[in-house]
């Protein structure tokens, strides 16, 4: 599914930053404030983190896709948008030969057979961008309503992991806009999740999955449709 399955299962709170701008008076005037202005108080020690803290990360959305109700789900989904995708596929080519064949044909067509073909791939062009959109639109909207039921499983199966496990705080890495900086690879614990998955939900069937978690594999994205042939001057 196109990276397909971008949502956040369980997004996590991300920190505020507040930066701190100090502002520099002139030597003068530093020397007046620092002497009619107190020295400020020591600021508050930090606080302490308890020692026994358990905290783990986990990329959600991988994790979800790895179990094997996420690969049933993939998988019937490109089953049911397959078709749409090959008549997309087969519109593009037909455009790239009436393009290739205006190129072939520029300096010895007709000028009225030039202009019937660049009619032609302008229609062509447009009706290519309109079925791509709504394939786009189509795609997105499947995969919401696969995700929606997966979610709240996987929600009750991180919750149950949590408390079962000690842990305190779960972070989803997953996001491009994570502010875990640097995580110890100790902390992961996607892989154990999608077993938590798979063993809570058992398949009818068991379906072959991958042993470790690995980066999935975006679904095949309809073709780019090209730009609108320029207007004859």
């Amino acid at each position: 599914m196109k990276n397909p399955m971008s949502a956040a299962v369980i997004p996590g709170e991300k920190l505020a930053r507040r930066s701190l701008f100090l502002a520099a008076a002139g030597a003068g005037a530093a020397g007046i404030v620092a002497a009619q202005t107190p020295a400020p108080a020591a600021p508050p020690a930090a606080a302490s983190v308890p020692a026994n803290i358990k905290i783990g990360v986990i990329q959600a959305e991988l994790a979800l896709l790895q179990t094997r109700d996420g690969q049933a789900a993939k998988a019937e989904l490109e089953k049911k948008l397959g078709p749409r995708q090959e008549t997309l596929q087969k519109q593009k080519a037909d455009l790239d030969e009436l393009q290739s064949k205006l190129e072939r044909g520029s300096s010895t067509m007709a000028q009225a057979a030039k202009d019937e073909l660049q009619r032609q791939i302008q229609t062509k062009t447009r009706n290519l961008q309109r079925d791509v959109q709504d394939y786009q639109d189509e795609q997105t909207a499947e995969e919401q309503k696969v995700l929606a039921d997966l979610e709240e499983k996987m929600k009750a199966v991180i919750a149950k992991y949590a408390a079962d496990n000690g842990l305190s705080l779960i972070l989803n890495v997953a996001a491009e806009n994570t502010p875990v900086l640097w995580m110890s690879q100790s902390l992961d614990i996607t892989q154990a999740i999608i077993d938590a998955y798979d063993k809570a939900s058992p398949a009818k069937a068991a379906a072959p999955r991958p042993a470790a978690p690995a980066s999935p594999k975006p679904a095949a994205a309809p073709p780019k449709p090209p730009a609108a042939a320029p207007a004859k001057p």
